[in-house]
């Protein structure tokens, strides 16, 4: 789906000050909004920006001077739900400012057809990559006094306004038919010209929530589904895949919620927040590595997580938590946990092919529950001393190239492996 025609999301705002604030407005909705930032005076620094939610604006290039004149460009993408905001943009040593929002609809955040040109006699220009079909082409002039400017030919201005006294702005776009070589004709003695191309959205990008509500729906993706809010699958046989990450961003839950459902990626699903997978045979895998920041709930029976590169619970506190017959926490590498691993129904299994590290308690309740280590020794570490417990019957932990022993403390265990057997006695 082509990129949208870009539109002011509040009108431009200039003061004979050091920063300026505009009005305020609320953005559409999954919008690209790109703010366009001026300072004038021989002092006036590079501008920086920011909004009255506390939200990130990310720089577009590393911002330019011109002597009499600085500018450079943001973004941020408004979420599903935007609020109202103003936006503020400083430049520290300036006397005066300006700032213009643009919202883009259907626009990805792959800024690499960005290019910058500067002329002390007033005329920039700038040369452009090839463009990619369906692309918005945006160009913004930024102008130290002098009368209206004309625009690269075939663009159309949003506005050529002087904002502030002797702090002339212009930005402009077209689509991806524009000329690669694009200049201005302008009246002012120091100018900035930034070219940029705005692409397509990647498939699979989400800024908001995924609901996948019905069964048997299904969101795929050849490269990265990104999701800033929830992904929540819903009725049996839904299904989230991606051939490249699947990745749960800011502070977003995993749902898993009915029976057989899938989340999978052949490299790594990331997860912000908590992953919860409540129903029988839910499936969260990895060929590369899962990663939860907070809890992974798998609590029906036979649900998986597994990963043939690492699983990874907690760059923040979490824990892992397995609570009914026959599920599995599996890694063809490392399974790292920094809080409790609890294996908590019969038959449940937590394996690895090189070892699970486990900060806090490794609990496994119920018969025929399995811990199991290919390559190194079953640990776990912890700033205090923790205990492998085995509540009520037989276990075994069993580690190919050597023995490891395990304590209880009312009857007799015997740990055994293929190279020789210790015994712990009660």
């Amino acid at each position: 789906m082509p990129v949208g025609t870009p539109a002011l999301a509040t009108p431009q705002a200039g003061a004979t000050a050091a920063s300026v604030t505009t009005a305020s407005f609320t953005p559409t909705a999954n919008a690209l909004l790109i703010a366009f930032c001026a300072g004038r005076g021989s002092s006036a620094t590079i501008p920086t920006i920011s909004d009255s939610l506390g939200g990130t604006w990310t720089p577009i290039g590393t911002g330019n001077d011109a002597g009499n004149v600085t500018g450079r460009l943001f973004y941020q993408v408004a979420g599903a739900s935007p609020s109202a905001m103003t936006v503020t943009v400083n430049t520290t040593g300036g006397t005066q400012a300006a700032a213009g929002v643009i919202e883009v609809s259907g626009a990805g955040t792959d800024f690499s057809n960005y290019q910058v040109g500067i002329n002390a006699a007033g005329d920039p220009s700038v040369t452009m990559g090839a463009y990619t079909a369906g692309s918005r082409v945006m160009v913004f002039g930024i102008g130290n006094a002098g009368a209206a400017w004309t625009s690269p030919t075939g663009f159309t201005e949003l506005f050529d306004s002087e904002v502030a006294t002797n702090l002339r702005l212009v930005p402009s776009y077209n689509d991806s038919s524009a000329s690669t070589s694009l200049s201005w004709v302008s009246a002012a003695t120091d100018s900035i010209g930034f070219g940029l191309e705005i692409k397509e959205a990647a498939a699979g990008a989400i800024s908001g929530s995924a609901s996948i509500t019905e069964a048997a729906d299904t969101v795929s993706a050849s490269s990265a589904i990104g999701i800033t809010g929830a992904a929540s699958l819903s009725e049996e046989g839904d299904a989230l895949v991606a051939s490249g990450s699947v990745v749960s961003g800011i502070a977003g839950t995993l749902s898993v919620t009915e029976a057989s459902d899938t989340v999978a990626a052949t490299a790594t699903i990331a997860l912000r927040a908590s992953m919860a997978a409540t129903e029988g045979s839910d499936s969260v895998s990895a060929s590369a590595k899962v990663n939860v920041a907070a809890v992974a709930s798998l609590s029906e029976s036979a649900d998986t997580v597994s990963a043939t590169g690492a699983i990874a619970s907690a760059s923040r506190t979490g824990s892992a938590d397995i609570t009914e017959a026959d599920d599995t926490l599996a890694s063809a590498a490392v399974i790292s946990l920094k809080a409790i691993a609890s294996v908590t129904e019969e038959g449940d299994t937590l394996s690895t092919i090189a070892g699970p590290r486990i900060v806090g308690t490794a609990s496994l309740a119920e018969a025929g529950d399995t811990v199991a280590a290919r390559a190194v020794p079953l640990m776990v570490t912890s700033p205090r001393e923790r205990m492998a417990s085995v509540p009520a019957e037989d276990r075994m932990a069993a580690v190919m190239a050597e023995i490891r022993t395990v304590a209880i403390k009312a009857e007799v265990r015997t740990a055994a492996a293929p190279a020789e057997t210790r015994r712990a006695a009660a």
